[in-house]
């Protein structure tokens, strides 16, 4: 019974979750909006994407695998996972040659899609495992 009330828990606190998130995204929609088509105003469309992402993410309770070439799949995975590193050092290379006035602003956006790149490796290796796992089903 108290896994059953765990889970209860946990659904609980990503329906609250989803639902600010849900709330969250007008506002950077509205700030998106104000700051126009710059770089600014792409930024903020930028972390409203991903907040989408997120509030999309929290709605989905699970994925189905049934019919699928795993191998293929695992290929197709790690190499997204080796791009993903190459994309990391690339910005991470680029941002040591990052001076002058508009530097901050493309030494912010370099370590961002660096960050990405490395949340997009921490996805893939949990899709590779989910991967794996259903084929020992």
């Amino acid at each position: 019974m108290k896994g059953e009330a765990e889970r209860e828990s946990l659904a609980s606190e990503f329906d609250r979750h989803r639902a600010e998130e849900g709330e969250i995204l007008e506002s950077y929609h509205a700030l998106s909006d104000q700051l126009g088509k710059g770089p600014l105003g792409v930024l903020i469309n930028h972390i409203a994407t991903e907040e989408e992402m997120h509030h999309f993410l929290l709605g989905k309770e699970s994925l189905s695998e049934h019919g699928l070439d795993r191998d293929a799949l695992l290929r197709q995975t790690r190499m997204l996972r080796g791009h993903e590193k190459k994309t990391i050092e690339a910005c991470r290379g680029l941002k040591s040659r990052v001076s002058g006035g508009e530097g901050e602003l493309f030494d912010t956006i370099l370590e961002a899609i660096a960050s990405d790149s490395e949340k997009h490796q921490r996805l893939l290796e949990t899709v590779e495992k989910l991967i794996e796992n259903a084929a020992r089903r």
